[in-house]
């Protein structure tokens, strides 16, 4: 549907042939035909648009029995990546990123900004003055004051072309001012604070015995719950091994608080490597635009050294030790490259006192302009900076509320379906419960305590059974066109009861979604076909190589179908076996919907009753709840009863008689008879479809148990 095939991903599967049967010539196609709406041709190559495709990889439809243990097992993260993908969280989450991608380089442009203001207040008034509007407006007042040339009145003035051409003159021929204004960004320039203690820090951080512990901090979180749930028999839950619990558990939250204040700890000398590596980033793009602009005053400055700040943000990412020395070699070779950009920008010098005077005047003036600019693209990246901040923040805020709502409304849904797989259990609240920023996990109340994962206190069978449940209630709850859902071979460790509770559940509770159930399991196909008769039904029996597979065509009853096709083909002793396990399937399935009373057994052993029991069992049941149709049933049941005596058993057992192809027939035929009285002829559900074993009704309310007597 989606146009992949996962099991063809796998290594030295993609040449697997796909498509057996048609004309190389030929256009390969699946049609699928269904009852509803949904219907079409899928066409390979495929032709379809993708927003056609989008819809079938946006929603969930399918279930691989395979995959319950694989989402069941995985690790938090890898559970909410899960989630994410399944319920259609893609673009929020990919939002979420880019708001914080967006924030994060504000926040460096706030910071350029912040040093290019530092760079101008230092070229105006030099290292530790303090730096006002008024005290340049009076420095450039007494500057002009002495030449005789009009004085500003503020700051608006200075930075007016109209002003500095009035007061200088033709003084730009002599030093124009870009050259003048680039010359004292340069001369501004500072060597960056490579501190080596930070990078000293961070390689004796993830070098340290410490660091290369830090993975077992799961591992002993997961102790520490598992100390805390467990009982306190004296011996480790791991092992079995005699303890002190008290003195483990002691030794664990030691161990552990020290690994937590290690990744504290290495969290915060990772923050201050990042911020070297903006700075470094920083300065190289500084650096880079004065070669620009120097470029396109016919100045060549020296080629840049190759920045090591990549090699930086790898180490911190893979948490390895960085090459201090090319930090240093790279700072070095930074500052020598100052020194040479300075020398490159020496130009003409006045020849005149007034001329140099005026030069000095033109190049403050270039500096204040340079000063406000900095100081606007400051304001307004600080502004935006912190409007990203806050954007940031509401949305992070918004989407874990979102989320928690989704979580809860999913797990009420989990917990009805699970509830249903298992009832009487004791089990309950079961759900999906957020987990740090990016994970989720289960959780499921057992017996006072609350377990999260749940893997310590359920078996294979009920953590299958809850992954079901909760890709059921995603899909209900989620789902916005597809109309169907795919269970591929889910019951591969359900007991026979849970199985006949998941088939029951689907017939009752899906009966308007379109499912595809496929599965591998005769008993669970057998439970689900007496559930939902109206279903179709389609057994694979064989598969070839020239002919693809083969199927056998299911009739309501598929095991008196079975017994009728092996009786046609002249096997009656085949045909009476069947007959017999057809005749205990519908009286197993009569004594369970009457809750019939038989005789306790233990174990398995419940499940092999004999004929005579289920037949004494439908007859109590009968007799308390429906007499007068027990009476109609009684030459039914009698003949069904002489039936296994003399012909279904001489085939089932050994036996020096044999019954004839006639009898079993006649036995089939009473069988039928009898699968007849507990369905509905308009609806063909049972007649205890809803409802209590004392009364109930079928799907569509026309036939009742008890029935009406005549």
């Amino acid at each position: 549907f989606t146009g992949e095939i996962e099991l063809l991903s796998h290594e030295g599967r993609q040449h697997a042939v796909r498509n057996l049967g048609g004309a190389k010539e030929g256009e390969t196609s699946v049609e699928l035909v269904t009852s509803g709406g949904l219907g079409g041709k899928v066409v390979f190559p495929d032709e379809r648009e993708p927003d056609e495709l989008s819809l079938a990889n946006r929603e969930t439809f399918l279930l691989r029995g395979r995959t319950l243990a694989d989402f069941i097992n995985k690790t938090k993260t890898e559970k909410w990546k899960a989630l994410v993908d399944i319920l259609g969280l893609g673009n929020i989450e990919s939002l979420r990123q880019d708001l914080q991608q967006a924030r994060n380089e504000l926040r460096k442009l706030a910071k350029a900004a912040d040093e290019d203001v530092g760079a101008a207040r230092r070229a105006l008034g030099g290292e530790g003055t303090v730096l006002s509007e008024e005290a340049v407006v009076k420095q450039i007042q007494g500057f002009c004051a002495n030449l005789g040339i009009p004085q500003p009145r503020s700051l608006d003035d200075v930075v007016d072309p109209s002003w500095v051409r009035d007061a200088v003159g033709n003084l730009a021929a002599v030093s124009p001012g870009n050259r003048e204004s680039l010359g004292a960004e340069i001369r501004s320039l500072e060597r960056p604070h490579g501190d080596e203690a930070v990078l000293e820090h961070w390689k004796s951080l993830v070098e340290g015995e410490r660091a290369t512990e830090l993975p077992k901090v799961s591992l002993l979180r997961e102790a520490k719950t598992l100390l805390e749930t467990a009982g306190s028999d004296g011996s480790c839950p791991l092992c079995g091994q005699k303890v002190d619990i008290s003195e483990l558990s002691s030794r664990i939250a030691s161990r552990l608080t020290s690994l937590l204040e290690t990744s504290r700890e290495l969290e915060g000398a990772a923050e201050k490597m990042n911020a070297l590596v903006d700075q470094l980033t920083l300065a190289e793009q500084r650096r880079s635009r004065i070669r620009q602009e120097a470029a396109k005053l016919s100045l060549e400055l020296p080629t840049l050294p190759a920045s090591p700040r990549s090699a930086l943000s790898d180490a911190i990412e893979a948490r390895r030790a960085p090459d201090v020395a090319a930090v240093e070699s790279y700072l070095e070779a930074l500052a020598r490259w100052d020194e040479e950009a300075r020398t490159a920008m020496g130009g003409p010098t006045p020849s005149t006192t007034r001329e140099q005077q005026l030069v000095l005047l033109a190049t403050l003036c270039e500096h204040v302009k340079l000063w406000r600019a900095s100081e606007d693209r400051a304001r307004r990246a600080t502004a935006a900076s912190s409007l990203a901040d806050r954007v940031f923040d509401a949305y992070q805020d918004r989407q874990k509320q979102d989320l928690t709502e989704l979580l809860q409304k999913i797990s009420r849904r989990v917990a009805e379906i699970y509830a249903g797989l298992h009832p009487g259990e004791n089990l309950s609240s079961v759900g999906i419960e957020p987990w740090t920023a990016k994970g989720v996990e289960l959780a499921i109340d057992f017996y006072g305590t609350r377990q999260r994962p749940p893997h310590g206190v359920l078996s294979e069978s009920h953590l299958n059974s809850l992954a079901i449940a909760l890709f059921l209630a995603m899909a209900e709850t989620f789902n916005e066109k597809l109309g169907f859902l795919v269970l591929d071979d889910v019951i591969n460790s359900f007991d026979l009861e849970h199985r006949g509770q998941l088939a029951e559940m689907l017939a009752r509770d899906f009966s308007s979604w379109q499912l595809i159930l496929l599965t591998h399991d005769h008993q669970f196909f057998e439970q689900t076909v007496r559930r939902a008769p109206s279903w179709r039904r389609l057994e694979l029996t064989s598969w070839s190589y020239g002919e693809g597979p083969r199927t056998s065509a299911y009739d309501p009853s598929s095991i008196i179908g079975a017994a009728r096709s092996r009786l046609a083909a002249g096997d009656a002793n085949g045909a009476a076996t069947k007959a017999r396990r057809a005749l205990e399937e519908q009286l197993q399935e009569v004594c369970q919907a009457l809750r019939a009373r038989l005789p306790f057994r233990r174990g398995a052993a419940n499940d092999r009753r004999e004929l005579g029991e289920l037949f004494a069992g439908v007859r109590r049941a009968l007799k308390d709840t429906a007499k007068p149709f027990l009476n109609e049933l009684d030459g039914l049941l009698r003949g069904l009863e002489a039936d296994v005596q003399a012909t279904l058993n001489v085939e089932a057992h050994a036996s020096s008689t044999r019954s004839g192809a006639s009898e079993v027939a006649a036995a089939l035929a009473r069988i039928e008879e009898l699968d007849s009285k507990w369905s509905c002829p308009h609806c063909s559900t049972r007649v205890w479809y809803k409802g209590t074993p004392d009364a109930s009704r079928c799907k569509c309310g026309r036939s009742v148990f008890p029935p009406p007597s005549a």
